[in-house]
């Protein structure tokens, strides 16, 4: 029961700090950014999006390791729950390749051309995205 509970509750964090690392890039380390390239902001957006790459391979790691503790694997074809899981998986992965590999370029992109634009679009377009797979997988447990 514990173990159950310690699992569920790092899946939790890691994706709280998801939700939370997008939000601050979308709408304050960016949006500063965009006011002026500065070093150390640029450094932090690049850092912030890396934790966020690791707390997301976390989170879902976490949520796979849950599967077997609730429902397990088989129930993951044919059943909604399965379906709200696999979705929520697939928002996962497209986050992960999102973030390495559109809004990194574009924030590194910014000192160069002094255009926050592109990268503050990706970081809305993936907060969107995180709060989509939250609603998703919060609606699992509740599906027959």
């Amino acid at each position: 029961m514990f173990f159950s509970w310690l699992i569920r509750y790092g899946h939790v964090a890691a994706a709280t700090l998801w939700v939370g690392g997008y939000a601050l890039l979308a709408f304050v380390i960016i949006p500063l950014i965009g006011k002026g390239a500065s070093e150390v902001l640029t450094r932090l957006a690049v850092t912030t999006l890396r934790v966020l790459t690791y707390t997301g391979t976390l989170t879902m790691g976490f949520g796979l390791i849950l599967i077997t503790r609730t429902r397990g694997f088989p129930h993951l074809f044919g059943s909604a729950w399965g379906s709200l899981i696999i979705t929520g998986f697939v928002i996962a992965l497209v986050l992960l390749g999102l973030g390495d590999g559109a809004l990194r370029p574009a924030i590194l992109a910014i000192p160069g051309t002094g255009d926050n634009t592109r990268a503050r679009r990706f970081a809305i377009i993936g907060f969107i995205l995180v709060v989509l797979a939250v609603g998703v997988m919060t609606a699992a447990p509740l599906v027959v």
